[in-house]
This record gives C-alpha cells, sequence and structure tokens, in this order.
C-alpha cells in the first residue's frame, strides 16, 4: 500500500493538471478512495495551485499598476521636461539678443589693462553697445573708404592722405614699402553712434601686406580701434581722430 501511495504521489502534481491517461486517472482515482493520506496531499495541491494562482495573478496586477504608475511618471516628467526645455530656450534667446546689442565680451579683445588707464570709461561703454541701425548704416560709408585704404598698396603716404584722411595710416605707401603686391584684411564694424555733427566708430580689424615674392611686408592682428567723426562741408562723415591702444 505504501508503495502504492508513493507512486500516486508522485502521480498527483500530474493528475491535478490533467496530464495524465485515461488508464492512470482511474487508478489514481480508485486509490484516493481509500487512502485518505493521499487525499490530503491532493487536497493540499489543490490548496497550493490556488495560492500560486492567486499570487500571479496578484503579481501581475501588481506589475500592471507599476507600469501604468511608471507611464503617468514619464509623461509627467516629459511634459516637465518641455516646460524646462522652453524656458531655457526662451533664457538663452533673450541672452543672445542681450549679446548682439550688448556685446559686453568686447571688453576681452579691448584688454583689460587698457581700460581707465587708455580708454574712458565713456568710450568703453561705446564699444558694448552696437549703436542704432541708422547709425550703423551711415558708417558704412567711412568702412568703405577705410577698406580702400587697406587694398591700396600703390601710392605715396602724400597721395595716400590726399585720399584717405587720417584713415591713410591703414594703407601701405610705397614710400616706405617698394616692393608690396597686395594686402589681405578684414575690418568689422563693432559700433556707430553718430550725433548731428560728430560720433565714434567702434571697429575691429587684421591685416597683412605681401610683397611679390610672397613675404609679408607688414601686419596687425585682432586690433580694436575707436575713431572720432564728424560731418565735413558737404554732409559725410570724416574720421578725425582715431584712438588705437599701441
Amino acid at each position: 500500500m505504501k508503495n502504492e501511495c508513493s507512486i500516486v504521489r508522485d502521480i498527483l502534481p500530474l493528475y491535478l493538471e490533467n496530464m495524465v491517461s485515461d488508464e492512470t486517472e482511474t487508478f489514481v482515482k480508485e486509490h484516493l478512495k481509500d487512502c485518505p493520506e493521499c487525499t490530503a496531499e491532493l487536497e493540499a495541491l489543490k490548496a497550493g495551485s490556488k495560492i500560486e494562482k492567486v499570487s500571479n495573478e496578484m503579481r501581475d496586477s501588481l506589475e500592471a499598476e507599476v507600469m501604468k504608475c511608471m507611464k503617468a511618471v514619464r509623461k509627467k516628467f516629459h511634459k516637465k521636461a518641455y516646460r524646462v526645455a522652453a524656458v531655457i530656450a526662451g533664457i538663452f534667446i533673450i541672452v543672445c539678443v542681450l549679446l548682439h546689442f550688448f556685446p559686453v565680451y568686447r571688453m576681452i579683445d579691448i584688454g583689460p589693462m587698457t581700460m581707465g588707464n587708455y580708454y574712458s570709461g565713456e568710450q568703453i561703454a561705446k564699444a558694448i553697445s552696437i549703436g542704432s541701425a541708422s547709425d550703423r548704416r551711415e558708417a558704412q560709408a567711412v568702412l568703405r573708404l577705410a577698406d580702400q585704404a587697406f587694398h591700396d598698396v600703390r601710392h605715396t603716404s602724400v597721395e595716400n592722405e590726399e585720399k584717405y584722411g587720417l584713415l591713410a595710416r591703414y594703407a601701405t605707401d610705397t614710400d616706405s614699402y617698394g616692393d608690396t603686391a597686395f594686402n589681405e584684411h578684414s575690418l568689422e564694424l563693432w559700433s556707430a553712434h553718430l550725433g548731428k555733427d560728430e560720433g565714434y566708430i567702434w571697429v575691429y580689424y587684421s591685416s597683412k601686406t605681401f610683397n611679390h615674392d610672397g613675404s609679408i611686408a607688414h601686419g596687425s592682428r585682432d586690433i580694436p580701434s575707436l575713431w572720432k567723426v564728424e560731418r565735413n562741408g558737404s554732409g559725410e562723415w570724416v574720421v578725425v581722430q582715431i584712438y588705437e591702444h599701441p
């Protein structure tokens, strides 16, 4: 009998899941009628199966709730992230606009050693504010003349002064340089602050003048320069003073 109980108890898990043949099922049923111990074992297996089923259901339900919560958290996080990104983008745009009209970083190019010693606070203030659009448009005529002076490597110093006035300092005169071939330069308008009859223009330039053999005759690099301008009798702006740190 005990040997039969051992066989039945090994079969009970499969019997409970309906995974035995009809003959085996009949054998187990007949045995269970007369064996309370194996019947108790079957009931215990059924109870364990129910607990496992409930546990699985609870686990699935818990996982579903966790996923639901995570989805809600992600959605809320994304909304918050979008708001933060929008705020950061707005601040970035505002900073870019402010730096466009008030480029305070140009004080680095001017140099801290020149502030107060060479350039006054009022002059520095004109460098870190680009000026009105109309002033900048009017300043273009002065820059075009300066651009011509930079390119000029064919005339004497007297001829350059007659053509460019104080801007002749940017031309290459044949008195000092007799073998020059061409000039390469960049000229940037920093700011323009023009009144009725006088004003100030900040520029930033680099320049190289080359000889015919390709060697550099002379050059300057990354030079901030402040030009004081006045209207002449024809109403044109003319540079009357140049402030350029040596």
